[in-house]
C-alpha cells in the first residue's frame, strides 16, 4: 500500500521542483525544519521510489530545437512495441507514448530546421510496419512537463 504524502514531503518535493540544486540549508530556511529532518524525509523518498533521481532542464530554443512537432503513427499492432523502442533511440526525439485510438502511438519530437522535420517524417513513413503517420507542429507551449506538480502548501 502507498504512504501518503504529508505536508512536510509535499513542501520538501515542490522546493526541490523548483530547483533540484536547492541545499538543505535554503529548504530549512524556506520550512523551518531541521536540516536532519530534511535529510531524512529526503532520503525515504527516494528509498521509497518517489525520488528517482535528479535531472538538468534543458533551454531547447537556446540549444537550436526551435520546431516542436506531435506525431502520432498507426503501426501494425504485433510490431508496436519494437517498431516504439527503436524510434525511442532517436535524440530528437522526446517522449514516445503507446497509444488507444486510430493511431498506435504519439511523438513529442524537436528539430532545428523544417529539412529535418521533412526528412524524419519521410523515414518514418518509409519504415515498415508503419502504416501511416499525422503530424501537427507545436505553435507555442503553454507547459511542458512530464512530471505532476506538487504545490507547496503555506504553513
Amino acid at each position: 500500500m502507498k504512504k501518503e504524502l504529508d505536508e512536510i514531503d509535499r513542501n520538501i518535493l515542490s522546493i526541490l521542483q523548483e530547483d533540484a540544486r536547492k541545499s538543505y540549508r535554503e529548504i530549512q530556511n524556506e520550512l523551518n525544519i531541521s536540516i536532519g529532518t530534511i535529510h531524512n524525509r529526503i532520503s525515504k523518498l527516494k528509498e521509497r521510489g518517489v525520488i528517482s533521481g535528479y535531472t538538468l532542464k534543458l533551454n531547447n530554443a537556446e540549444l537550436g530545437y526551435k520546431l516542436t512537432f506531435l506525431i502520432r503513427i498507426q503501426v501494425d499492432g504485433k510490431f508496436t512495441p519494437e517498431i516504439l523502442e527503436d524510434i525511442s533511440k532517436i535524440p530528437e526525439v522526446c517522449s514516445v507514448f503507446h497509444t488507444t485510438g486510430e493511431q498506435s502511438a504519439a511523438l513529442i519530437c524537436r528539430f532545428k530546421e523544417s529539412d529535418e522535420v521533412h526528412q524524419f517524417i519521410r523515414e518514418l513513413n518509409e519504415r515498415e510496419h508503419i502504416v501511416k503517420t499525422n503530424s501537427n507542429m507545436v505553435l507555442k507551449e503553454y507547459k511542458n512537463s512530464a512530471y505532476v506538480e506538487i504545490p507547496k502548501t503555506e504553513t
